[in-house]
């Protein structure tokens, strides 16, 4: 079971356990006492350990990964669901574009599954799709070449992307580029689930990022809005 480290507003003197379950996913809750974060989480923390937790989400001011991991937690990153939603992102942001003018840039170390997936959701979808990687370009452009019968370019050739999914660490940035690694960078986009109502405390897209990856909800179920909205 993952865990949940949220605030209480009410005052006892050690973190409360209980199970929850906000869209049907079972969470087990440490209610914290107001004071200290440090302090609080490292009660948290214990407490969900000695309960065989490994994996939390957190509340605001309770997300120390570093102290976390010291005692045994690993907070829930939706990086898997960021790279899943990676088409969704882009041709968001490519939504008053004409097709045939739609351009979005692949980049990465090694163009795998996952550059693959993103390749094969895009290609159908713009009118110009680039590839930057450092290994596995040529292979990708071949499959994408017999499937669709499009050539894909390397980046560099003739007009450049309106958007750039960074799927590592590139040297530079080109294009309105969404970061799907690390720590993530959305261009001012976020994810949410219509209709949904969530508790208070519960950090949404991680807690999105369980939904999805235990199969209660699909990615066509996520809706892409931008990040100041509701």
């Amino acid at each position: 079971m993952v865990g949940w480290l949220d605030w209480s507003e009410q005052r006892h003197f050690w973190p409360r356990l209980t199970v929850v379950r906000p869209q049907g996913l079972p969470l087990l809750r440490a209610a914290l006492p107001p004071g200290k974060p440090e302090r609080r989480l490292r009660q948290g923390a214990k407490a969900l350990r000695r309960r065989g937790v490994s994996r939390v989400v957190a509340a605001p001011g309770l997300e120390d990964a570093e102290s976390l991991r010291r005692r045994g937690l690993y907070l829930v990153e939706p990086m898997p669901l960021y790279r899943a939603m990676g088409g969704r992102l882009a041709l968001y942001l490519l939504r008053d574009v004409p097709l045939r003018e739609r351009r979005v840039a692949l980049r990465g170390e090694e163009a795998d599954g996952t550059a693959w997936a993103l390749a094969r959701e895009l290609c159908p979808q713009v009118g110009g799709l680039l590839l930057d990687f450092d290994r596995g370009e040529e292979a990708l452009g071949d499959r994408l070449r017999a499937q669709y019968g499009a050539a894909p370019r390397p980046l560099g050739w003739g007009s450049g992307p309106q958007v750039t999914l960074e799927l590592s660490p590139r040297a530079e940035q080109v294009g309105e580029t969404l970061r799907l690694w690390g720590e993530g960078e959305l261009g001012g986009l976020t994810l949410t689930l219509p209709g949904a109502v969530l508790p208070e405390g519960l950090p949404r897209l991680p807690f999105l990022e369980l939904l999805w990856e235990t199969g209660r909800v699909k990615g066509e179920d996520l809706a892409v809005t931008a990040a100041n909205r509701p």
